[in-house]
């Protein structure tokens, strides 16, 4: 089974996005980038980037272009080394406000996603950072990433 699965799929996903972007919007730190996305489907694309990345259908490879445009996004901003403990923080918080699992594995390897993720997104944060072309959308699932 999938993280996708075990957890319900887009619309569980879709849930977790929603509260996600809520509580980064209340973070102090994390509310200055998050108030700059214009884009009224980022929860959206949120939500099928995830689910991508936990084993369902390829939604945001095949409309948005992948891993890379999604590092892309998030490149050069110059962000604060504390915004990717927040970032985690907010996730963890999230998975947990909308029951997403009750499961002590699913919920683990969801928050370690994050965390991989994250610490990946923050090294394309400096201004001049280039990211590649072409990388393919991770993979997560209990035991890890799976490329």
């Amino acid at each position: 089974m999938t993280l996708y699965d075990a957890v319900g799929g887009a619309p569980a996903l879709l849930a977790l996005a929603a509260d996600f972007h809520a509580r980064c919007l209340a973070d102090p730190v994390l509310e200055h980038p998050f108030s700059h996305t214009t884009n009224p489907e980022h929860v959206q694309r949120l939500a099928d980037y995830w689910g991508e990345v936990f084993g369902g259908p390829p939604v945001y490879s095949t409309a948005y272009g992948g891993h890379s445009a999604m590092l892309g996004l998030h490149a050069n901003q110059g962000a604060e080394d504390d915004l990717g403990d927040r970032f985690v923080a907010c996730f963890a918080a999230a998975v947990d406000g909308v029951r997403l699992t009750s499961d002590p594995a699913v919920r683990a390897a969801l928050v370690a996603y994050m965390r991989w993720a994250t610490d990946e997104v923050m090294t394309y944060s400096p201004m001049g950072s280039r990211v590649p072309a072409g990388l393919p959308v991770p993979r997560w699932d209990l035991d890890g990433l799976h490329r």
